[in-house]
C-alpha cells in the first residue's frame, strides 16, 4: 500500500508542476501584455505604409498614363481608340478582340508589354516610377490582361 502511496502522490506533484507551467507560459504573458497593452499604443509599421503608398502611386500613375496605353494597344490590335472603347464598353476582353483581330495570346502579350514599356516610360523618366515597378506591372498584365482591361475601362471613365 506505501507504493501506491507512493505514486499518488507523485501523480499530484506532476498535476502541481503542469498547471503552474501552464499558468506562467499561457496565462502570465496574455496579462502581461493586457497590461502593456494599457500604457503604450501600438505604432503603424513602416512596411505596410510604404506598401500602401506605392502602391497608390502606381495606381494613380497608371491611371494617368493609362489613355496613352490605350491608343497604343488599338494601334497593336489596328484599331482606333474608339473602336477599343467601343469593344470594352461592349464587355469584350483584350483577348477577346485580339482574338477576333486575329492576334495571338503571344502576339497579345508582347503589345501590352511594349504598350506599359512605352507608355510609362515619361512617368520612369519624371522619376514617380522605378523601371523595377514597370516590369513587374509587365509581367502581371502580360499574365492576366484582364487587368488591363479594368484598367482601360477605367480610362474610358474619366475621358
Amino acid at each position: 500500500m506505501s507504493r501506491r502511496l507512493l505514486y499518488i502522490i507523485i501523480g499530484a506533484i506532476v498535476v502541481v508542476v503542469l498547471a503552474i507551467g501552464i499558468g506562467v507560459f499561457v496565462v502570465l504573458p496574455t496579462v502581461t501584455s493586457a497590461n502593456n497593452s494599457a500604457t503604450t499604443t501600438p505604432t503603424p509599421t513602416a512596411s505596410t505604409t510604404t506598401k500602401t503608398t506605392k502602391t497608390n502611386v502606381v495606381n494613380t500613375t497608371l491611371k494617368q498614363y493609362a489613355p496613352a496605353i490605350k491608343t497604343q494597344i488599338a494601334q497593336g490590335l489596328k484599331l482606333t481608340p474608339d473602336q477599343l472603347t467601343t469593344d470594352l464598353k461592349a464587355g469584350k476582353t483584350l483577348s477577346d478582340i485580339a482574338t477576333a483581330q486575329n492576334v495571338s495570346a503571344t502576339q497579345l502579350q508582347t503589345l501590352i508589354g511594349t504598350a506599359l514599356q512605352s507608355g510609362l516610360k515619361p512617368a520612369v523618366s519624371a522619376g514617380t516610377l522605378t523601371q523595377k515597378q514597370v516590369d513587374r506591372l509587365i509581367k502581371r498584365d502580360q499574365a492576366n490582361p484582364t487587368l488591363l482591361d479594368k484598367l482601360l475601362m477605367n480610362a474610358i471613365a474619366t475621358a
